[in-house]
C-alpha cells in the first residue's frame, strides 16, 4: 500500500472516526503483515509521523487534532522502539515479526485494541 493511502487512513481513523493511534497502528500492522509481511517494521512509522505533521500544519489550531497529533507522534516513537527492540532480540525486523509481537504479549498495543 502506498505510503499516501496509509498516510490518509491514520489522519481519518484518527480523527474522522476516533480511534486512538495505538489502535490504528494494530490494525494497519496486522493489515500489511498479511499484504508484505517481508516490509520492514520501522515503515509502520512513517505514516504516523506523516499524519502527525499534517494534523499539525493544517488543523493544528484545534484541540482534537492536536491531541490527535500528540497521539500519532508517541505511536510512531513506540513502533521506532519496537522496532529496534525486535532487530535486537531476534534480528527479524519485518512487519510480520511486529505483528506477531504485538499479537503475542505486547502490553500497549493489544491491550488498547480489547
Amino acid at each position: 500500500m502506498a505510503i499516501d493511502a496509509l498516510t490518509e487512513t491514520v489522519v481519518s481513523r484518527l480523527l474522522v472516526e476516533g480511534e486512538s493511534a495505538r489502535s490504528v497502528a494494530f490494525g494497519l500492522a496486522g493489515r500489511l503483515a498479511v499484504e508484505s509481511p517481508d516490509m520492514p517494521a520501522l515503515s509502520l512509522a512513517l505514516p504516523f509521523t506523516l499524519a502527525a505533521g499534517a494534523l499539525e500544519e493544517v488543523l493544528g489550531a484545534g484541540e482534537e487534532a492536536r491531541r490527535a497529533a500528540h497521539d500519532a507522534w508517541r505511536v510512531a516513537a513506540l513502533i521506532g522502539a519496537d522496532s529496534l527492540a525486535l532487530r535486537v532480540q531476534s534480528r527479524s525486523d519485518t512487519i510480520a515479526a511486529l505483528w506477531d509481537a504485538w499479537r503475542h504479549g505486547d502490553e500497549v498495543f493489544r491491550t488498547d485494541t480489547r
